[in-house]
């Protein structure tokens, strides 16, 4: 038998005894007179004992519907409080959330706002990876990752939190040595720093309004890690694509300086990435809402 039917039984027989009536049962499960009494009595032939004398006027419980009973009142009683518990952690999200986030935007943009989270909400355990590769959420056992640029196509929920320049530049030394490219294709000729997981096959795309350019680069380094591409760029040693996260101050200060400004290049969306958004914990959605209003 389905073990939600023998949970039914069990409530429908406790109720009847708590409310001394076949029809006060009725009342307040709000079913039939009849279908409270077919159910006693599927309970009754399955246990092959009988629970209740009954009468025109009265119930009275028989010695085994008295140690049923107290053993299913027990047990639902116990559910009860497992759901209530449960409810309580709705309410005040609780438990362990492993997050994965790139490095570069996690050191600089994420790791001042995970204590601010953890003040709001103290009852989180956060386990937090930085890595630039591309986690498998699902295997690895992750609740939720931060993921920049374009997303493959999966069967994850991504949800984008905000977004950000993505700046061509290099070093003031560097273009006074090797020239200052007034066009896309001019970058064939120049040394080309790339961060690996955004290589898109050496292309780059520029835009001039409506008119993309596409150029086909070819890089003096690979790196997947931003901050060191950025650190070769200070060393002189060529042009970049890099958000404005991680080279934003260094354009302000003149440590570096805009490639093409009169182009632009795609801004890439920033996103929170999970499995799924049937049943998602209170947590992981308590940290998506965080993020969306910190970040924005």
């Amino acid at each position: 038998m389905d073990k939600s039917n023998k949970l039914l039984e069990m409530t429908i027989f406790i109720t009847i005894v708590d409310e001394g009536s076949f029809s006060a049962a009725a009342d307040k499960l709000h079913l039939s007179k009849q279908a409270v009494s077919r159910y006693l009595n599927a309970l009754e032939e399955r246990l092959q004992v009988r629970l209740l004398q009954r009468t025109t006027r009265t119930i009275s419980l028989t010695y085994e519907g008295q140690n049923f009973y107290l053993q299913a009142k027990n047990i639902i009683d116990s559910i009860d409080e497992a759901e209530a518990i449960i409810h309580a952690k709705k309410i005040d999200p609780v438990g362990r959330l492993r997050v994965n986030v790139p490095v570069s935007f996690g050191v600089l943009n994420l790791a001042p706002l995970w204590q601010k989270f953890i003040n709001k909400y103290p009852n989180i355990e956060l386990d937090i990876t930085l890595s630039d590769r591309v986690v498998n959420i699902l295997e690895e056992g992750y609740d939720l990752a931060i993921r920049i640029g374009m997303l493959e196509s999966s069967s994850l929920i991504a949800r984008k939190l905000t977004s950000t320049r993505i700046i061509a530049a290099a070093s003031p030394q560097y273009l006074m040595q090797h020239g200052t490219p007034s066009h896309p294709n001019e970058l064939k000729q120049h040394n080309i720093i790339l961060y690996s997981h955004w290589a898109k096959d050496e292309r780059w795309e520029f835009w001039q309004g409506k008119t993309m350019h596409q150029v086909q680069v070819k890089a003096k380094i690979y790196c997947n890690n931003g901050d060191t591409c950025r650190i070769i760029m200070l060393d002189h040693g060529g042009i970049s694509l890099q958000p404005d996260f991680i080279i934003g101050d260094d354009l302000k200060q003149g440590r570096l300086a805009q490639v093409l400004p009169q182009y632009q290049v795609a801004d890439y969306n920033i996103y929170a990435v999970y499995p799924s958004r049937k049943l998602l914990p209170l947590r992981t959605e308590c940290l998506i809402d965080f993020l969306l209003e910190q970040l924005n």
